[in-house]
């Protein structure tokens, strides 16, 4: 738990950009060195008592994801379409600086770090054909393409940090299978980090767009089904508490700015409509490809058109950067940020992410949020998931980590 107050630390220590810089270096060089270096470098950095961050990698969550249609030279939006979600936690009050925002990708400063947030160091193994034709080389730090940012404030002295990224890249013709290593620098040089190795289907779908039926009208009751999707709300942590954002009316960057991440698992072959590729419309954006934003449907209290079966509540309203009050109760699911869709052994696995911009207004009395997840399949069967969360004494979601 992050205090809203910074506690000053005795002695000389090198500002926090170069600190970021030089683990940052580290990292690259632990990244590409094999597992071998990398188990001596945990080793190495354990005379902290282990409390460097504890990084996993929350989607995918291993099996396969679809190859996509892109080749260099012959770019396409029908890429591989999963998502890559990534939890830091930390463990003490050593932070790790972050712009917490519902955007913070920089494309043109690919393999660079993100000046949103520095301290993340995401790599495959293999080329990754893009969708204008070009390819991002094995071993691209690919922090500057992650769209979103978040973070809650984690039972005991640390937070959790979330960033998401939307997958629209490709995976070469000639590879069944590649390794995600991902890495989390604190303001102590200090890395925590994870990988996932996954298997490229060539047998099924070509596209993650191509695992799920386009979105469609819902049938159903809403209720849940004993062979409904089953579905799990990821993030933020259990127990964990969230900011509220500032009363009234929230100004950029402030806000609440918790990370949601919805899983639905297809259990029976049905088919979940989702339209992993957007394209998302929005402020500031125009047929955005890779984005899921629905802003416009909140006014009618409609569904997201790119996910029509995902309905997310609060039981507190929730007020909006432009003004607008949503009442508590109402679907959220059109202000969603990005989804992506992977196969596993139990069947199709849809994300959605969420990086809740705006402030909380919570009934007065109330001291905890309930966030509910329900999500139906193409034959109108539902499942559901809800969790509690604490009320943060941190009021602003960006004051949680530090920035960059």
């Amino acid at each position: 738990m992050r205090s809203t107050t910074t506690t000053a630390r005795r002695g000389l220590r090198p500002g926090p950009a170069a600190v970021l810089l030089a683990a940052a270096l580290a990292a690259t060089a632990l990244l590409t060195a094999g597992p071998a270096a990398a188990g001596a470098a945990d080793r190495d950095r354990d005379g902290d008592g282990g409390r460097r961050p504890a990084v996993r990698i929350t989607a995918p969550v291993g099996g396969a994801v679809a190859p996509g249609t892109g080749a260099p030279g012959a770019g396409t939006f029908e890429g591989a379409g999963f998502l890559i979600n990534v939890e830091a936690r930390t463990r003490d009050d050593v932070a790790i600086p972050v712009r917490e925002a519902l955007n913070i990708r920089n494309p043109d400063l690919l393999g660079a770090a993100n000046p949103n947030y520095p301290g993340l160091d995401v790599r495959v193994d293999v080329d990754l054909p893009k969708p204008d034709g070009g390819v991002i080389p094995a071993g691209t730090n690919l922090a500057n393409l992650f769209n979103v940012a978040g973070t809650d404030d984690t039972p005991g002295p640390g937070v959790t940090v979330w960033a998401g990224w939307h997958v629209l890249e490709s995976i070469p013709a000639d590879v069944d299978a590649f390794t995600i290593t991902a890495a989390v620098t604190d303001e102590a040089g200090r890395v925590g980090r994870d990988r996932v190795t996954l298997e490229v289907d060539r047998d099924g779908p070509a596209s993650g767009q191509a695992l799920t039926p386009p979105p469609g009208p819902v049938l159903g009751d809403g209720r849940d089904d004993r062979d409904g999707p089953r579905v799990e709300l990821n993030g933020p942590r259990r127990r964990s508490s969230v900011a509220t954002g500032p009363a009234g009316t929230p100004v950029n960057p402030s806000g609440s700015l918790f990370f949601l991440q919805v899983d639905a698992l297809d259990r029976t072959g049905a088919g979940i409509g989702v339209s992993e590729n957007g394209p998302g419309n929005g402020p500031g954006q125009v047929d955005a490809p890779g984005s899921i934003l629905d802003a416009g449907a909140i006014a009618t209290a409609g569904p997201n058109r790119n996910f029509p079966g995902l309905v997310l509540t609060f039981d507190a309203a929730l007020r909006q950067p432009n003004g607008n009050l949503i009442p508590a109760g109402q679907n959220l699911a059109p202000l969603f940020n990005v989804a992506g869709s992977q196969s596993t052994h139990r069947g199709v696995l849809t994300t959605a992410d969420w990086v809740v911009g705006g402030s909380l207004e919570l009934p007065e009395g109330q001291d905890t949020l309930t966030v509910t997840a329900t999500v139906t399949d193409a034959a109108g069967r539902t499942g559901s998931d809800r969790s509690r969360f604490g009320i943060s004494d941190t009021v602003d979601g960006q004051a949680l980590t530090p920035a960059p």
